[in-house]
């Protein structure tokens, strides 16, 4: 009988063993089938998106074949460095006063973009704007994009546009730091300087590279260049004041097709932190006037004007009403600057690209500034 039961037994452990077996042969047949399907899946999803690309990059050279015709540069191209930088001279030739305009990273259509303000102050000015290589008009120039290399190629840009004598720099956004470095090296070269909502070199203490520029940025340059900007309407201008014809909205809109991030403006965006350290350390800037101009969207009559910035506005009011927004949104600058007696500061309603938005107003506190220091 006990040799019965421990048959019995050992049958049953045999078809215990068996049921192993073939749940481990069923799981091996799942696994081999997943990931069959999973890697067909995977070859499948980059065919479908390779394809993609190479059609947004098709349409992408189609498009700048017909947009060629827009890109007309308005300035001349000066050779610097082996390769072309635009320089857009404007206004009054005989002028005692020349504005030179340096524009803020990633900005590609402020020859076109300032065109309304230059309107504004051609009777009484001498008006220029320098693209830096890689920007707008200008060509791609794979050279350093240190301070001292920057300066030197505008500087070297004035020249051979026949551009000579003292200027007033003009610098917007991280402009700023081009400027003060001009003023730090080349003191006899310039009057004074009006900056338009400026990033000026001590924002940067507390940056790092990584933080300012990281492989997002390089990631993209690679999309821009198949076109992929395209894809994305965020980035192109609207004309939501009428200050823009149809012609000159083209342009823009081609210009930041063509060039909406290029290797040179990487490059730049990449030796920002170090470039504004270096400045910094210079010191201030403190024997030119200055005169800076902050945008403050929601100061009226603009924030009632963008119903975004409206809608923002109204929520913050109803978490804390008592708080004044408008006087804080500025605040760090405006401290900043209250520090040295050569600045005049100001605050205007408006976008951070205050002229276009308002350049009447913004040219009539330019022209103020530039009579009392005459």
């Amino acid at each position: 009988m006990a040799k019965d039961l421990s048959k019995a037994q050992f049958r049953k452990i045999d078809t215990s063993k068996k049921e192993k077996v073939s749940a481990r042969t069923k799981l091996r047949r799942f696994l081999h089938k997943f990931f069959k399907i999973f890697i067909i899946f995977m070859i499948a999803t980059a065919f479908v998106n390779g394809l993609l690309l190479l059609l947004i990059y098709a349409n992408h050279k189609n498009k700048l074949k017909n947009e060629k015709a827009y890109l007309v540069a308005p300035g001349q191209m000066v050779e610097v460095n082996g390769h072309d930088m635009h320089v857009y001279v404007y206004g009054n030739d005989k002028a005692e006063n020349t504005l030179v305009f340096m524009h803020s990273t990633t900005v590609v259509d402020d020859s076109i973009a300032l065109q309304p303000l230059f309107d504004e102050l051609k009777d009484d000015y001498r008006l220029v704007l320098i693209e830096r290589s890689g920007y707008g008009f200008s060509e791609v120039g794979k050279v350093a994009r240190d301070i001292d290399t920057i300066l030197e190629e505008s500087r070297a840009a004035l020249k051979g546009a026949g551009v000579t004598g003292k200027l007033t720099l003009v610098p917007i956004g991280t402009g700023c730091i081009e400027a003060f470095h001009w003023v730090n090296t080349y003191p006899d070269e310039v009057n004074n300087i009006i900056g338009i909502n400026v990033t000026y070199p001590d924002q940067f203490a507390n940056t790092t590279q990584d933080e300012y520029c990281g492989f997002f940025d390089y990631l993209m340059v690679k999309f821009c260049k198949i076109g992929g900007q395209r894809l994305m309407k965020g980035v192109y201008p609207s004309n939501d004041f009428d200050l823009y014809n149809d012609m000159q909205m083209k342009v823009r809109n081609a210009l930041i097709s063509r060039g909406g991030y290029t290797e040179d403006m990487y490059e730049e965006d990449l030796a920002t932190v170090d470039n504004a350290n270096k400045v910094a350390a210079e010191g201030f800037p403190e024997k030119v006037k200055m005169y800076m101009i902050y945008a403050n969207p929601i100061m009226e009559p603009y924030r009632s004007a963008n119903e975004e910035v409206s809608e923002s506005y109204n929520k913050q009011k109803e978490i804390n009403e008592d708080f004044d927004y408008i006087n804080a949104y500025n605040e760090e600058s405006r401290d900043y600057f209250a520090g040295y007696k050569n600045v005049t500061y100001d605050e205007m309603a408006g976008p951070a690209r205050l002229y276009t938005y308002n350049p009447k107003e913004l040219a009539k506190k330019i022209g103020v500034f530039m009579q009392k220091e005459q």
